[in-house]
């Protein structure tokens, strides 16, 4: 078969095969008689219902070619038996290529299931359209309107998730033309909706993405979508375009949730600097962290809580000696430079500092990095030492015992840290799980929540959470 095969399902019932005007009848018995005498009464079949929308498919692909399957029930029950219909699905299958010359017809018994229940319908749909899955088929035609209501809905509802886009449904009215119904369509977005949401339901707006796009919904809704899924990507100069995109393309209620609680949630991310600014990313990647560990992107779990690590300490030392750790190419130079003079100037800090060891090697101060931060802080919080070079606390005497106890909290983050080096994404290949993590730290969101807090970053109202549930209210309300 090629790319312009159109394949043709249809369901055969009771009334699907006439002779001479009328229904034979009891079927099994009946249709099975005919084709004994198939020669004889072949020019009296009619097919009122197959016929006519067979024409209509066919007019609409004079180039293709066409391969039809038709399904008779053959029940298991003797009670049914003789209202089966797989001699009629013969008889069709033998007669419609004579009416429809060059159409290639075939017939599959329907068996072993009640053909008038719907699970068993739907079951059995799925394993028989399984096999066709890989046919190279340009489009796939249901005919739903012989055959029973349950092999019907099971047909539309299995030819759509197997042949997705591929599939049209065609029924004929009573007294009226065949008629295309957008059926397998309307599915098909129930599918992707259905999938859209699951996807918003996670915060993993870069796959629900797609699925909205394909849905076709609002733009105001895609803009939204794009916009958390570029934050999340910490690409925030092209998030608040999208942003923009969507305050300009949404109707009102997407205005209005853009305009009371985004508009300008990224301003510090693009404008702020110093402290200000790691502030904020610290609740970016706090946020980035809880949905890569419910994703269960255990690996690049760790990965973030390394650089939350990081980026506490860092933030501790700038807000606590008031050095920057930007160390950007505008302004390497210039903060390394400014580093050595300020950690230099203080001889019991400078002292301290050369007296600690990393890995049995003596400690590099001047290197702007996790350990020199965890040095500083330790100096910082303790009690004796503490001091800047003029003899004043670094820490205030009534906060040390809070940033002290953060720094704790920090360095419980260490076994994770280590166990991310080993991993794929750090120098390693070992294998992470869950398991693995919890051995390491049992309870890992709750740790990081509270270093959080501790920091006075608010994480208690999640943005990605608020446009995800936004965007599923405003699907499930079209």
């Amino acid at each position: 078969m090629n790319a312009t095969t159109v394949l043709i399902f249809c369901n055969v019932g009771s009334r699907d095969v006439m002779i001479s005007g009328k229904p034979p009848t009891p079927a099994r018995e009946e249709g099975y008689r005919l084709l004994q005498a198939y020669d004889t009464v072949a020019p009296q079949l009619e097919f009122p219902i197959l016929a006519p929308c067979l024409r209509y498919i066919l007019a609409r692909y004079p180039s293709a070619s066409f391969r039809l399957i038709l399904l008779g029930t053959d029940q298991p029950d003797p009670a049914y038996r003789s209202t089966d219909t797989l001699h009629f699905a013969e008889l069709a299958a033998r007669r419609l290529p004579d009416l429809f010359p060059g159409l290639d017809a075939q017939w599959r018994p329907l068996q072993n299931i009640n053909p008038s229940l719907y699970d068993e319908a739907f079951e059995w749909f799925g394993n028989f359209l399984s096999d066709l899955a890989g046919t190279e088929t340009a489009l796939c035609y249901a005919i739903i309107s012989g055959g029973t209501p349950a092999c019907n809905m099971a047909l539309l509802l299995q030819g759509v998730r197997i042949f997705g886009d591929r599939l049209r449904a065609v029924y004929l009215p009573q007294g009226r033309e065949p008629l295309e119904l957008r059926a397998g369509q309307q599915i098909i977005n129930a599918f992707r909706e259905a999938a859209a949401v699951e996807h918003l339901q996670r915060l993993d707006f870069a796959n629900a993405l797609p699925q909205l796009e394909r849905l076709q919904a609002p733009p105001g809704l895609i803009g939204l979508a794009r916009y958390a899924a570029l934050r999340l990507a910490f690409d925030f100069r092209s998030a608040q375009e999208a942003l923009e995109a969507a305050l300009r393309d949404g109707d009102p209620p997407v205005r209005d949730l853009i305009t009371r609680h985004f508009r300008h949630d990224l301003d510090t991310l693009l404008e702020g600097t110093g402290p200000e600014r790691l502030a904020a990313l610290l609740r970016e990647l706090y946020w980035n962290t809880v949905i890569t560990w419910e994703h269960r992107r255990y690996a690049d779990f760790l990965g973030r809580v390394y650089r939350l690590q990081e980026a506490v300490l860092r933030y501790l030392v700038e807000t606590l000696f008031g050095l920057s750790t930007d160390l950007s190419p505008a302004v390497r130079e210039e903060n390394q430079r400014r580093w050595e003079e300020a950690l230099a100037a203080n001889p019991h800090l400078l002292a301290y500092l050369q007296a600690r060891e990393v890995d049995g090697q003596p400690l590099d101060w001047r290197t702007i990095a996790r350990p020199t931060y965890k040095a500083l802080l330790s100096y910082a919080t303790d009690e004796t030492l503490g001091r800047h070079a003029d003899g004043s606390p670094i820490i205030p005497p009534q906060d040390r015992g809070r940033y002290a106890a953060l720094l704790r909290e920090v360095n419980k983050l260490d076994p994770l840290v280590e166990l991310r080096h080993r991993t794929i994404i750090g120098h390693d290949f070992e294998g992470v799980s869950e398991e693995g993590i919890r051995q390491k730290y049992d309870e890992p969101l709750e740790g990081l929540r509270r270093i959080m807090e501790m920091l006075g970053i608010n994480v208690r109202e999640n943005p990605y959470r608020t446009v995800a549930e936004f965007i599923i209210r405003k699907l499930r309300e079209a």
